[in-house]
């Protein structure tokens, strides 16, 4: 029988160690801001999505995305202090920081990356204090960093009218949730990948469908239901609850009333 406790940690919620699943979406994303970073000058970028769309794992893959001719500082969570945010920089780069004052390490950081193309990309930029804001305005009109902010999308409108980012050229990117037999592909192959050829069947008789109508293709939520499932299954086979030891779409729906996908 299978080991359904490694296979719920398939679906785990979490970034690092996550395989970059590529999307029509995701594909259409990594051109555009691809053709962007090569074709135009510096500027700010905005990377927007509902949260749970993959914006964090899509981030992380930006190294494998452009390869060596670009050096990506990424950021997980925002610094919400400007002078630790510039210190940061400048020791990323293998240099110690000369002065102590923001300005002088202002300086010091834009003659360190000017000749290099350096992205930076700061997670969650929706937490992104004032301070913060002003201070990646000064560093993005030097023009010495391509800035890469991605932000919940209902949360996006508000930071964007920001007159720092308003009246300076940029580029909104937006990234999708996954169409259906996108979602249906991903179960697939993370069910071979775990050598569970039997669910995979089970799964593309229709249980891919249940998933995706609580889902919406969201990335997220899709993996929370599997992880939620799997581990109820394996508590039935260690309690001896036999009606729960195979995929259902009673299954499914108490994996998504667990995970807080759907109201009871």
């Amino acid at each position: 029988m299978a080991d359904y406790a490694a296979i719920a940690k398939l679906f785990e919620d979490r970034v690092d160690g996550v395989e970059y699943y590529e999307t029509r979406a995701t594909l259409k994303l990594k051109n555009e801001l691809f053709f962007t970073v090569e074709n135009e000058t510096r500027q700010l970028l905005f990377l927007v999505g509902v949260p749970g769309c993959g914006k964090s794992v899509f981030l992380s893959h930006l190294p494998s995305i452009f390869g060596e001719g670009y050096r990506i500082i990424k950021y997980d969570t925002p610094f919400f202090d400007p002078v630790d945010f510039i210190r940061s920089l400048i020791q990323k780069s293998g240099h110690e920081v000369a002065e102590y004052s923001l300005e002088e390490m202002i300086h010091q950081a834009v003659q360190i990356y000017k000749d290099s193309d350096t992205i930076v990309a700061i997670d969650e930029a929706q937490l992104l204090s004032k301070e913060m804001i002003e201070l990646i305005r000064i560093l993005s009109d030097s023009k010495a960093f391509w800035f890469l902010l991605a932000m919940h999308k209902h949360e996006s409108k508000k930071i964007l009218s920001e007159p720092q980012f308003s009246s300076r050229p940029h580029r909104v990117l937006t990234m999708d949730t996954m169409e259906f037999d996108e979602t249906s592909e991903y179960i697939s192959k993370e069910l071979l990948k775990a050598g569970a050829f039997v669910f995979e069947k089970e799964f593309s008789k229709g249980l891919s469908k249940e998933i995706y109508k609580i889902s919406k293709g969201n990335f997220r939520d899709t993996k929370k239901i599997l992880n939620r499932m799997f581990l109820m299954m394996d508590y039935a086979i260690k309690t001896h609850h036999k009606k729960y030891q195979k995929p259902s779409r009673c299954l499914v729906t108490m994996a998504a009333i667990d995970g807080g996908l759907l109201d009871i």
